[in-house]
């Protein structure tokens, strides 16, 4: 279905040795993004990568050229480190640097990554100047760490999350609401069902039911928690487990383990943190269907 959406660049700012499969992930991962809550917040995320965005030029240097065709009209950044820091310059120690140097001035949001994975056979004195150069980063930035491409996509739905909760607060200028203007995030439960034929060929139907989080508000729900109470073991959930956001008009779902001693009724807390930083709460008392 079509629907109006602005598209937000994102730049992915890397030296060379930085993998073709790891900058995959990253654009599968906004892909899926886009997909699954572009709509709800009105956003299109577009990586883009000088190898594949920027175009030849003559007569200007070439970080130059990548800053004015590319950086500059980033949105944000997401710079990604493994063990080279890359070639340095008259400006700066290497493009990448640059790049961040130049966006964080311009106040646009940029993460830095830097990957854990071994490196066989690389070049001592950039692993050193990679070393230095990001303990320099810490009094200002918060360097996050991954190893697999499972933390990849970690990092980098936080990042789009983050940024599109940012933008949506920007827009509607971090305007709050009362819980009777805004009601924020509902609990529920939910069931599907599936039918399944035994090893003798009878029929059965089969009943999952599911805690349904909605968020009935106006703005993202941020750092959302449940918990019910009795629970006796229904929540098949670790719980301590956050959601970072939840967009509005949506929902998430959590299967409950029913049994013969489960409660009839249960009352389950939703608590979450709005765009202005303040926490709220919701208390639902919910009957299994």
């Amino acid at each position: 279905m079509a629907y109006q959406a602005t598209t937000l660049h994102l730049l992915i700012s890397c030296p060379g040795d930085i993998t073709k499969e790891d900058r995959e992930v990253i654009h599968r991962s906004v892909n899926r993004w886009n997909f699954n809550y572009g709509q709800q917040f009105q956003l299109t995320v577009l990586p883009i990568w000088w190898g594949e965005h920027a175009s030849g030029e003559f007569g200007e240097h070439p970080q130059d050229i990548i800053n004015r065709q590319l950086v500059d009209g980033a949105d944000m950044a997401l710079a990604i480190f493994w063990a080279r820091l890359g070639t340095s310059s008259d400006r700066a120690v290497s493009g990448t640097s640059e790049e961040i140097e130049r966006m964080a001035r311009a106040g646009k949001t940029v993460t830095i990554l830097h990957c854990t994975r071994p490196v066989s056979n690389g070049d001592l004195e950039q692993q050193i100047a990679l070393r230095n150069y990001l303990r320099s980063l810490e009094p200002n930035a918060l360097v996050m760490t991954y190893a697999n491409e499972a933390e990849l996509v970690s990092r980098v739905d936080n990042l789009l999350s983050r940024q599109a909760t940012l933008f949506m607060a920007k827009a509607s200028g971090a305007k709050t609401h009362t819980p009777e203007e805004d009601p924020g995030v509902w609990p529920s439960v939910d069931f599907r069902e599936r039918v399944e034929t035994d090893s003798k060929g009878r029929v059965r139907t089969r009943r999952s039911h599911y805690i349904v989080l909605t968020n009935k508000g106006r703005t993202p729900a941020m750092n959302v928690t449940f918990s019910i109470e009795p629970d006796d073991g229904m929540i098949l959930r670790d719980d301590d487990q956050v959601i970072d956001v939840i967009a509005p008009d949506s929902e998430i779902r959590f299967p409950l383990a029913l049994t013969m001693g489960s409660p009839s009724r249960f009352n389950c807390t939703v608590k979450w943190k709005g765009l202005d930083g303040e926490e709220r709460e919701n208390v639902a008392t919910l009957r299994p269907v």
